[in-house]
């Protein structure tokens, strides 16, 4: 526990310290969030003009698209704005730069998910948060709805993470894999900008236990809706087993690696 602690203090070190150095660029990290906060705007557009077309389904409406598109948002970018070493592993192992990272004397794991920050994703940071925001106002949650739902951004933001770092794994198989787990991460978060109401009871299942897209989309909103406690608690087990077989899954996967034979090292 104690080196779980340490790896953890040291990760929050790595990410602000990256913050800072990002942010010494004011005027490009404004433009990135706004330009971030735009795109994403039409997203909700296009599921608010839908629900305004169709009518409810299924108990979902236009006020469930703030809430579920602000979880995607939020956990993308959290995922991006912190982590983006998850997306940005195969890049990592093609230029042969991975070495200095398992130099380290610290968990691999961690030192890959921190060695990159991507400043966009503040953008779907504040986009998310003002859509919860939104979403809380306008459906009337209660205090402990509202608790709920802010305590699943975490979970959601961990399997988000995790699942990245997973396609990201291929780079250890292929050569130049950097598209192949792009178009794979794809994969996943397109059923995650759907409302979960859409998904038949078969499909539903596949996509939150076997590709968990819905954990980090609708889900989470059917568990504070109605008070789902089943659901609470299954969201957040995806996530530590999530995490599970990301650590092994890169533990097995690095046996593969390559060294680019690059001097120098990492703390």
């Amino acid at each position: 526990m104690k080196n779980v602690i340490n790896e953890i203090k040291l990760a929050v070190e790595i990410i602000r310290s990256n913050m800072r150095a990002a942010m010494e660029l004011r005027g490009a990290f404004a433009i990135q969030v706004f330009g971030m906060m735009l795109n994403n705007t039409a997203f909700v557009l296009i599921w608010i003009f839908f629900f305004q077309a169709f009518g409810n389904i299924n108990g979902w409406s236009s006020t469930e698209v703030f809430a579920f598109q602000g979880v995607v948002a939020f956990s993308f970018g959290c995922s991006a704005a912190f982590f983006q070493g998850s997306h940005s592993l195969p890049t990592l192992v093609y230029n042969g730069s991975l070495d200095s990272y398992l130099l380290s004397p610290h968990s691999a794991y961690m030192r890959i998910l921190t060695s990159e920050i991507r400043m966009s994703g503040v953008g779907d940071i504040l986009f998310g948060f003002v859509l919860i925001v939104a979403y809380i106002v306008m459906a009337h949650l209660s205090i402990l709805q509202t608790v709920l739902l802010i305590t699943l951004l975490i979970p959601a933001s961990i399997i988000m993470t995790n699942v990245s770092l997973i396609t990201s794994l291929s780079s250890f198989y292929m050569s130049d894999a950097m598209a192949f787990a792009s178009n794979m991460f794809e994969v996943f978060v397109s059923p995650a900008l759907y409302p979960s109401a859409l998904f038949p009871t078969v499909l539903k299942f596949f996509f939150i236990f076997v590709i968990p897209a819905l954990a980090v989309g609708g889900l989470p909103i059917e568990a504070v809706k109605e008070y789902q406690w089943h659901w609470y608690a299954i969201i957040w087990l995806l996530a530590g087993v999530w995490t599970f077989i990301a650590i092994k899954l890169l533990g097995i996967s690095i046996r593969r690696y390559e060294s680019g034979n690059m001097v120098g090292a990492r703390v």
